[in-house]
Formats: C-alpha cells, sequence, structure tokens
C-alpha cells in the first residue's frame, strides 16, 4: 500500500514539473526535474538485499584430558641449626681428686637433619 502510494506522488510530481514552464534556464525548476526523474528511477530500483547476521562458529575443540594427582604425604628431611646453651656444672670432684666448684658452661648441640611427613596437595597434570 505505501509502494504504490510513494509511486502515484512521485508520478504526479514527474508529470507536474515537466508540465510547468520554466521561468529561466538553471532555475530551481530545473533542480526539481532532475529530482523527480532520480526519485522515479529510485522507486523502481530492486530493493537491497537483507544482510543476514550469523552467529560464530562454535568450536567443538576439547582441551586433552587432564590427569588428577591426589593429594598425598611425603616424608621431607629438614636441617635443623645447632644452638648453644648455657648449662650449669654442679660442684664436684676431679679425676685426680681435686674439688671442682660449681660453674656455667657453654655448650654447642650440634646441626641435624630431621624428617617429617608433609601433606602435598593434589594437582592436574
Amino acid at each position: 500500500m505505501w509502494k504504490k502510494l510513494a509511486l502515484m506522488i512521485l508520478v504526479l510530481a514527474f508529470i507536474s514539473v515537466f508540465t510547468t514552464p520554466s521561468a529561466e534556464a538553471g532555475s530551481h525548476h530545473s533542480l526539481l526535474k532532475a529530482l523527480a526523474v532520480g526519485g522515479l528511477f529510485a522507486a523502481f530500483l530492486p530493493p537491497p538485499p537483507p544482510v543476514i547476521i550469523a552467529p560464530a562458529p562454535r568450536s567443538y575443540y576439547s582441551p586433552p584430558p587432564q590427569e588428577y594427582i591426589p593429594g598425598h604425604w611425603e616424608m621431607a628431611r629438614e636441617w635443623v641449626p645447632g644452638a648453644w646453651e648455657r648449662v650449669w656444672i654442679p660442684g664436684h670432684y676431679d679425676q685426680w681428686g681435686r674439688w671442682v666448684a660449681g660453674h656455667y658452661e657453654n655448650r654447642q648441640t650440634p646441626g641435624h637433619y630431621a624428617e617429617s611427613r608433609v601433606w602435598v596437595e593434589g594437582y592436574y597434570r
């Protein structure tokens, strides 16, 4: 319905442009004539094709399956550094029979390795 109405209006405009006399050459009427002819041609051109927007293709790639390593206990060796401590030695007789008064001595305990159980969390490999 709208196309028929638009076409009738264009045809009437086209006829009225050519039937009215021009006042002088190069006036606004020549511009109107050109517009009317262009509109008439545009009315009979085929419509532009519809724009189809398709969604992006889906990816069917799946990553390779990962292997799960469960959590477990492990034995861990840790170095425990040595320490100095001040020890009270009470009075006593030495190996030659002489009396030795009580006194403090500084003693060092040597460093050593200690083993302990450590929990290792599970992970994917």
